[in-house]
């Protein structure tokens, strides 16, 4: 593609670390689940696995004490996230000519809905504080990053479900295609609440064996994670112009929807999943066998990862996959962007990070387990979410 975008910069906050090195030096060490039990108004009957920040993270650290009191984690994180490696691309342009801001995500701040709706059953309606209701919009994050970085341009922010982080990328692509805007931060952000993870639990989704394990035989089920990823997205004129250099290129995309359903929401033909990808190659002028690995969203939910297997076999064949999951746990609407994190990050240190255990696969899939050496020049991720929502996209390394 002619027109293809920049990613000139990039943050994280994922399990495995806080920030782009601290992730890097996580996956080589393999991540491993925390717990959760107690929460403010709630708790578990025992501890559960979870995926989360490292607690070397703290807020009022990276952005100091003031105004964060009545933020919650998820806008403390998405600031954080942009504080530690952004924070100079909002510096150096009026407020209406600074990059937009595209987030996804699948719950947002569901903790803070929960907590409000909690307390005032605890305490009544009058003890609650009527300030943290700002919290309980899905957009609360976002906002408060226009706030504080003095964004007067793009603010979104997406729900597509598990998909979100890669569609609020998508979206911003084509934004900028389309000559609104030059430049969009976008990316995905997460938190592990105890509402989501109790859904997950009632819904039998959560691993009885406390093991997250992609493509296993004898999967069953996902441990939960959270995290943000975020990338400058741009045009080659607005990167020349701020002296940036792309990191990688995105070179092709595509959005399906299938509207037949199966076993947990998952079509097992995987048709529209098999579109997304045939179209995003296609985008990017690219064939199956030009793409070096491929970053997928296998979880060790059964279902999901049976269309993923469905859709690389029959399209790669025996590429290398990766499964990033087995790092973070199932981060729902930030899963695909951290992927997208992952395998910059792979591809600049010429490995594939592996799922770190050796086990029996299910699916015909060239599954990595132990680090491999890797010259990748093309990756596909992909995300194909429990509504029907897939999403592909392709990521070219700059050299």
């Amino acid at each position: 593609m002619s027109d293809r975008l920049l990613l000139t910069a990039m943050s994280c906050a994922t399990p495995a670390g806080f920030g782009l090195e601290a992730t890097t030096a996580g996956l080589a060490a393999k991540t491993k689940p925390c717990s959760i039990k107690n929460y403010e108004f709630h708790s578990f009957d025992e501890e559960v696995p979870a995926y989360l920040i490292p607690q070397s993270w703290d807020a009022a650290t990276v952005l100091g004490k003031s105004g964060l009191r009545t933020k919650d984690r998820s806008t403390k994180l998405l600031l954080s996230t942009i504080e530690t490696g952004l924070k100079g691309i909002f510096s150096d342009r009026a407020p209406e000519k600074k990059p937009g801001l595209s987030i996804g995500t699948a719950f947002g701040s569901v903790q803070s809905i929960g907590d409000f709706l909690s307390d005032s059953i605890v305490s009544g309606v009058n003890a609650v504080n009527p300030v943290l209701f700002a919290n309980t919009v899905i957009n609360s994050p976002v906002g408060n990053a226009n706030i504080r970085y003095e964004i007067k341009s793009l603010s979104a922010t997406s729900s597509g479900t598990f998909n979100a982080g890669l569609d609020a990328m998508i979206y911003a692509a084509d934004h900028i295609r389309s000559g609104h805007h030059d430049a969009i931060l976008a990316g995905g952000l997460e938190e592990v609440s105890y509402y989501t993870t109790l859904g997950f639990k009632r819904s039998g989704l959560l691993s009885k064996a406390a093991s997250s394990r992609p493509f296993a035989s004898d999967a069953d089920g996902v441990i939960c994670g959270e995290g943000c990823a975020l990338f400058l997205i741009e045009t080659a004129k607005s990167a020349a112009d701020a002296g940036r250099s792309a990191i990688a290129y995105i070179s092709g995309y595509a959005q399906t929807f299938d509207p037949n359903s199966g076993v947990r929401g998952f079509n097992p033909d995987a048709e529209a999943a098999t579109v997304a990808v045939n179209q995003a190659l296609a985008m990017a002028g690219l064939t199956a066998s030009d793409i070096s690995f491929v970053a997928s969203g296998a979880s060790g939910n059964p279902a999901s990862d049976a269309i993923e297997a469905t859709v690389i076999s029959s399209i790669f064949g025996n590429v290398p996959v990766a499964a990033y999951k087995a790092q973070f746990g199932e981060s729902y609407g930030a899963a695909p962007a951290l992927a997208v994190a992952a395998a910059i990050i792979d591809a600049k240190r010429g490995f594939i990070t592996g799922t770190g255990s050796d086990y029996k696969v299910s699916g015909n899939v060239n599954l990595v387990k132990a680090d491999t050496a890797v010259n990748a020049k093309h990756v596909l991720v992909t995300s194909f979410s429990c509504d029907g929502n897939c999403a592909a996209l392709i990521l070219s390394m700059a050299d």
